[in-house]
């Protein structure tokens, strides 16, 4: 076939628009079998070349501005790397595959499970075979679906269905072409390329009275499957073997970008087979990428770009106001720029901000003083984040297991209950059972058993002579403020006490005020050997955290074996001091209590109204939402069009943490806003 040149005009100025990527690298890509034309288990696979080519295809579309998302490749399964066909995400839904062969059907499990984990979900399982995109190609408000050797025709209309996408199906009879992605690739919300003899003569026919000035395709561009491409709207990442594409796309106005992906095409997949595009409930992940092109994609926020803050209130760019009811993650639980601190911060800043440890600071003694008094202990160990103190803890306990309870050097154990939310460094995602946390960071620490949370005779069964402490949340935040049956914590310090145990309290989320007592312990009358602090300890300011115990503990530490350049420096002190100061006077915490009932209060009468179940103590709370109305996400986007901030969790399940400064009325109000957002759809 020759090539025909296209009939619309070159775009002047064809627009790119960011997108949101799903890939999976090819670390166990091999070919064992055959499954299609392309593939022979005779021909040798160079599987570290073809990690090459999938980088460099990773970095061009990364240099182009595009947001990648890494899912982790599993063994036994080499064609995973062909990420498109593991789902669709279209129509603000997601829809996992179902895979014609045995070979790759294990795959649709693993990627569900991804989308969900991803805030993707609720995902979608047709009853009919189908291989996402692969053989769905979304452009503009319709899909182009591909049958005839691996999606059945039938589950064209499931997929109508379940997006709400008008669907047009296209058979293919060449089986070179056995996926509408190998013969058709879309350039743009209206445009599109392709190669008339993949498809029926009907399917032809349908092509041109959509789309009569396509570009065509020649036989030597479709044979190595130059048409498997992946566009933006102006830039088209292509293979670097097809000239006579290339030469049409930049004459219709578009820039081309050849990648070298041969390797992979033994598997009988190029550029869009391993490229999975993202669309779906997750929106703003796309609107991230584009307000913020050079920060780290780490963190996935609401589409709200915060301009000013005061009190319980956040003003956007656009001059919109914000209730903020997450408070961030109790480290605003004073309220932006509370103006006793804040004042305090000035002071600071007209005198000397930092000396590092190697000086001592007129500010560092009085403020280590005050928060071992708040904390009833004898000393501080200051530090800056809240992942720092933990890390500091562990640290602290093993050299006292070592040093003074006479454990091997070696074998120091801590246990951790399941479910937990210390941080993210190496260490502590050693012993998280959140995927997102580890998956892809190993290898991991060794040293911490984990038993089920609120089990107290399952951590009594964990503890040995090796024991040296026991790692807990009294209430558990990032699991969707989880309260512990009203034994646990006593149990735990009794045991603890009994096997000569360090008990370690993390209190940088439950603690300083936000639970109504200035410790969450407190409410179970327990008193931990250590408290990890941070969160809040800075007022909203800076990062201050701290590790606080009594001698006999922190005096394990010797000059040289632990320090922070910016731990414990003169402004964090005056902050620190400031806030432990207005904890002192409790008015705080009775605040915390009292507004804390009102909440729980009108969120408990949305219990059969949307609302599954409402858990926490004093201004937090955990509210599983009807996962028929939504997911977190869903409605926290809901609340944010309603002008309130909030922060979801695992599945349905969203948070609540407003700054203490929060009114009744501005609760009542909230907690209105919560119940209008699961009565209406975004």
């Amino acid at each position: 076939m020759t090539m025909t040149s296209p009939a619309f005009a070159p775009a002047t100025a064809r627009m790119p628009r960011l997108r949101t990527y799903a890939m999976t690298p090819p670390i166990h890509y091999t070919v064992t079998y055959a499954i299609n034309p392309w593939m022979d288990p005779s021909t040798p696979v160079d599987t570290d070349r073809a990690i090459a080519q999938w980088l460099a295809l990773r970095e061009v579309y990364e240099s182009l501005g595009h947001s990648v998302h890494v899912v982790d490749p599993q063994p036994g399964l080499p064609d995973m790397v062909y990420a498109a066909n593991g789902g669709l995400s279209a129509g603000n839904r997601t829809i996992a595959a179902r895979f014609a062969f045995p070979e790759r059907g294990p795959e649709g499990d693993h990627y569900a499970d991804w989308f969900e984990a991803g805030g993707l979900g609720p995902v979608h399982r047709t009853d009919g075979i189908q291989e996402g995109e692969g053989d769905f190609l979304v452009i503009g408000d319709r899909i182009l679906a591909g049958t005839g050797f691996r999606t059945h025709r039938d589950t064209h209309a499931e997929v109508a269905a379940i997006t709400g996408m008008p669907v047009t199906t296209l058979e293919l009879i060449d089986p070179r072409f056995y996926h509408l992605d190998t013969a058709l690739g879309i350039l743009d919300d209206e445009h599109i390329a392709y190669y008339p003899p993949a498809f029926s003569s009907a399917s032809r026919s349908v092509l041109a009275d959509l789309f009569p000035d396509a570009i065509i395709a020649t036989d030597a561009d479709a044979a190595v499957l130059g048409l498997n491409l992946v566009s933006d709207g102006l830039h088209v990442v292509m293979t670097d073997a097809a000239p006579d594409l290339t030469a049409a796309l930049r004459a219709a106005g578009y820039e081309p970008i050849g990648v070298d992906l041969s390797e992979l095409l033994k598997g009988g997949g190029g550029i869009k087979c391993c490229t999975l595009e993202l669309r779906s409930t997750d929106k703003e992940v796309a609107v991230h990428t584009l307000a913020e092109p050079h920060v780290a994609h780490n963190y996935s926020p609401l589409p709200v770009t915060a301009a000013s803050a005061e009190g319980a209130w956040i003003t956007d760019v656009d001059g919109r106001r914000f209730l903020d009811c997450l408070g961030a993650y109790s480290a605003v639980n004073f309220g932006h720029r509370n103006p006793r601190i804040v004042a305090a911060a000035i002071e600071q800043l007209d005198r000397v901000t930092l000396t590092s440890r190697a000086f001592r600071s007129d500010r560092l003694e009085p403020f280590c003083a005050a928060l071992a008094a708040l904390c009833g202990k004898d000393m501080v160990l200051p530090m800056n984040t809240g992942a720092e103190a933990v890390e500091s803890a562990i640290k602290v306990a093993r050299k006292w297991g070592y040093d003074v309870k006479g454990v091997p050097d070696g074998l120091a154990k801590v246990i951790v209950a399941g479910g937990n939310f210390h941080g993210r460094t190496i260490s502590i995602i050693s012993f998280s059972d959140d995927p997102d946390a580890r998956s892809g960071f190993g290898p991991f620490t060794p040293g911490f058993v984990s038993v089920p949370y609120g089990d107290a005779e399952a951590m009594a069964a964990a503890m040995d002579e090796h024991t040296v402490a026991v790692l807990v949340e009294p209430i558990q935040g990032e699991s969707g403020i989880i309260v512990p049956p009203d034994d646990y914590l006593p149990r735990v310090r009794t045991m603890c006490t009994e096997r000569n145990v360090l008990m370690i309290a993390d209190e940088i989320q439950s603690g300083l005020g936000r639970t109504g007592m200035t410790f969450a312990v407190q409410h179970w009358g327990v008193e931990p050997d250590v408290y990890t602090l941070g969160k809040a300890l800075g007022g909203g300011i800076l990062p201050v955290s701290a590790v606080v115990a009594n001698h006999d503990v922190l005096g394990v530490l010797h000059p040289g074996e632990h320090g922070s350049t910016f731990g414990g420096n003169p402004l964090a002190a005056a902050v620190g001091h400031t806030v432990v100061e207005m904890l002192a006077e409790g008015t705080w915490q009775a605040r915390a209590a009292e507004l804390g009932n009102r909440m729980h209060s009108g969120l408990r009468e949305l219990i059969g109204h949307g609302v599954i179940a409402v858990r926490g103590l004093g201004l937090w709370a955990g509210i599983d939402v009807d996962p028929a109305l939504g997911s977190g996400k869903e409605v926290c986007l809901r609340l944010a069009d309603r002008g309130v901030l909030a922060k979801d969790t695992h599945g349905s399940t969203l948070r609540l943490a407003p700054p203490l400064v929060i009114t009744e009325e501005e609760i009542d109000w909230a907690v209105a806003q919560l119940a209008d957002a699961l009565r209406s759809e975004r």
